[in-house]
């Protein structure tokens, strides 16, 4: 099953650390619009992401109140019966 997820940022500072790191995860489809990432991808990968953003972030000295990871809806696969 696929989750379409959004990672919110609400400084450029969290947006410039977190966004590479996202991106270069390559495991979904990645879009942006303003300071949020939205990514497309297999509900296995949801805790592999989350911990991208984190050390990410960790690693830049964000803190958590400056980003957020939102899952917004499941996307169940077409029956091919």
């Amino acid at each position: 099953m696929k989750a379409t997820v959004h990672i919110e940022t609400y400084t450029m500072a969290a947006y410039r650390a977190i966004r590479p790191a996202v991106v270069s995860t390559n495991i979904g489809t990645f879009g942006v619009c303003g300071l949020t990432i939205s990514a497309t991808i297999n509900m296995t990968d949801y805790a592999y992401l989350a911990d991208v953003v984190k050390n990410a972030a960790q690693n830049a000295g964000i803190h958590r109140s400056e980003y957020a990871i939102i899952t917004l809806q499941n996307i169940s696969q077409p029956s091919t019966t």
